[in-house]
């Protein structure tokens, strides 16, 4: 059987395919970062692909992807979910941020989605911290909206702040204030202050697997597990299979976890409590 010869050009073109193909590729850590996929916990570094509904978590140092249509740059200690990305068929990039800081550069629809407001970017820059019962958005450049969902209701508030502009959730208000008070700049990473630019292309772009650690824990996801849903939308899903596991599963049967909302994924409709089959 003779080998397959590809054309000279679709070799020097199978880079950028390849980089194509990967709806986000992480381009700028410093350290490896902790990616939860599914029901197992990697680490990730520089050239490796992320997929919707991974979940990145930094640690002492940031980290930094692109999707194509968006740069997102992950200050230290923040959490996120890669909700959306260009490659599921809608040009569109949506993070939820749990906890932390994310600066998004886009060149095409973005979000980011915190417990307490979202941020939609058509095209510009912004930068978005969340921590606790707090949140602020610096828009840098380009129009936005910004919106606090008032319960689960349909009442809520929308400012539309434009460059260098700042608005933040105080006191169960959302406000804009115009420029950032000093305390935020100073409390802004370092690696956030810089202008986005795309680094240069990796060789090895969508091509570095990342490295399996072990099955995931109550542990890794206890942070999530009491996130809004908008946040955790499909977590419960994905773990299903780990939840045959009766040490895994008795976490999340504790009170904590019903009133998280997880009674549907650990008691299916028609399923039986407490003994009731026979």
């Amino acid at each position: 059987m003779r080998p397959l010869l590809l054309p000279p050009l679709l070799l020097l073109l199978l880079p950028v395919l390849v980089h194509a193909a990967a709806p986000a590729i992480l381009t700028l850590a410093d350290r490896p970062v902790r990616l939860i996929r599914g029901t197992v916990l990697y680490k990730a570094v520089n050239g490796t692909a992320l997929q919707r509904d991974d979940i990145v978590e930094t640690e002492d140092v940031g980290a930094r992807f692109d999707t194509g249509t968006a740069i997102v740059a992950l200050g230290p200690r923040t959490r996120v979910r890669l909700a959306m990305l260009p490659g599921d068929g809608k040009p569109v990039t949506e993070i939820a941020l749990l906890q932390g800081w994310v600066k998004l550069a886009a060149h095409g629809r973005a979000r980011v989605v915190a417990p307490l407001l979202q941020v939609c970017v058509p095209d510009g820059v912004t930068v978005v911290h969340s921590d606790g019962g707090k949140a602020a958005v610096l828009a840098e450049a380009g129009e936005q909206q910004v919106v606090h969902q008032i319960g689960a209701g349909r009442l809520r508030r929308t400012l539309r702040p434009l460059g260098e502009q700042y608005a933040a959730f105080e006191a169960g208000e959302l406000k804009a204030v115009g420029r950032a008070p000093r305390d935020f700049v100073a409390a802004l990473p370092p690696a956030l202050r810089a202008t986005l630019q795309a680094v240069p292309a990796l060789p090895y772009a969508g091509q570095v697997p990342p490295v399996k650690e072990r099955d995931v824990s109550h542990a890794d996801l206890v942070h999530w597990q009491a996130a809004p849903p908008p946040l955790r939308r499909g977590l419960g899903a994905r773990l299903r299979p780990r939840l045959a596991d009766p040490s895994f599963r008795s976490e999340f049967e504790t009170p904590p976890g019903e009133r998280a909302g997880w009674r549907t994924v650990l008691h299916p409709v028609g399923a039986c409590r407490g003994g009731c089959c026979t």
